[in-house]
């Protein structure tokens, strides 16, 4: 078994050392013959069990009794303890490609490879008090009526529905990963604007106004929304020019954003995101399973396609 042993650990340290790759082939002819039931001819474990006692015992003579008489345990215990890291270590690489995160699909936990967990961050939507906050197992488009909202429909079998804001970070990381899958894949969208940041409500009364007009102009309003600078979201201005710019007509647009009735719209949307159970931007139902924060593409592409999306 400590051959077995050797091999594993010789194997990683030779890629930075030449006489630990001579050791490793050392070890793999050790491990080769033992499975086969036939002593290690270069005495490969003696050797290494001589060098490592020899190293321990200048510093313990107890310890270094210790190991030699249970040397075979010693092995076998760091076999499965290797064997058992490793099972983690592929596991959480299987997890970061698949969902984003090492600890799997919306958790927070962390993972060498995105240490910040920035796949995973979120503007946080104001939530009444309530002793059990919202968690990503808690949402759900149920009760949601996604014909409230605007919408592309390719009549496919496939549903993705986009939470966010245009105001958030992480939304606007998010939303030309979504509009990519979107183009790649003939998938039924929903975009819902949910104005979680101060002086976005005019934000939501503006696209709302563009769809009443012109359905298409508002996807090219939030290609701008969603890219401009954030200061330029709370400058109604702004806002006026790039609708006219969209062939929107402006006496049209600012009556409907003065109309109550649009208002009152717009809250009953609201209304209806909340039954999600949000709790933060951007967030993303893809056939009703819910990713928080901004994945990246491979992450929205494999829930909706599969693990082998790139071959549809």
């Amino acid at each position: 078994m400590f051959c077995i042993a050797s091999f594993l650990v010789l194997s990683i340290l030779g890629i930075f050392s030449a006489s630990n790759r001579q050791l490793a082939r050392e070890a793999l002819d050790c491990v080769l013959r033992r499975v086969t039931f036939r002593p290690c001819n270069t005495g490969f474990d003696q050797k290494m069990k001589a060098k490592l006692v020899g190293g321990v015992l200048t510093r313990s003579e107890s310890a270094a009794s210790f190991i030699n008489k249970n040397f075979e345990i010693l092995s076998w215990i760091f076999i499965v303890f290797f064997a058992v890291s490793s099972f983690f270590a592929l596991r959480g690489i299987y997890y970061y490609y698949v969902y984003g995160s090492c600890n799997g699909l919306n958790q927070t936990g962390f993972c060498a490879f995105d240490p910040k967990g920035q796949n995973n961050a979120v503007s946080a939507a104001p939530l009444q008090c309530k002793e059990n906050p919202p968690t990503a197992a808690d949402l759900t488009l149920k009760d949601v009526d996604l014909s409230l909202f605007p919408q592309i429909n390719n009549d496919s079998k496939d549903t993705m529905v986009f939470l966010g804001c245009y105001a958030c970070d992480y939304s606007r990381k998010a939303y030309p990963v979504i509009m990519k899958l979107v183009d790649n894949f003939p998938v039924n969208f929903v975009f819902a604007h949910y104005p979680i940041k101060e002086n976005s409500d005019y934000n939501s009364l503006a696209g709302e106004c563009v769809t009443q007009q012109d359905p298409q102009a508002l996807w090219k309003l939030n290609d701008i929304l969603f890219s401009t600078e954030k200061t330029n979201l709370s400058d109604p201005t702004f806002i006026q020019k790039t609708v006219v710019d969209l062939g929107v007509d402006l006496p049209t647009f600012l009556k409907c954003v003065e109309d109550p009735a649009t208002e009152a719209k717009v809250k009953n949307q609201i209304t209806d995101i909340t039954k999600t159970g949000i709790f933060g931007t951007p967030t993303v139902f893809i056939n009703g399973k819910p990713l928080v924060g901004p994945k990246p593409y491979r992450v929205y592409a494999i829930s909706l396609a599969g693990l082998f999306y790139w071959l549809k």
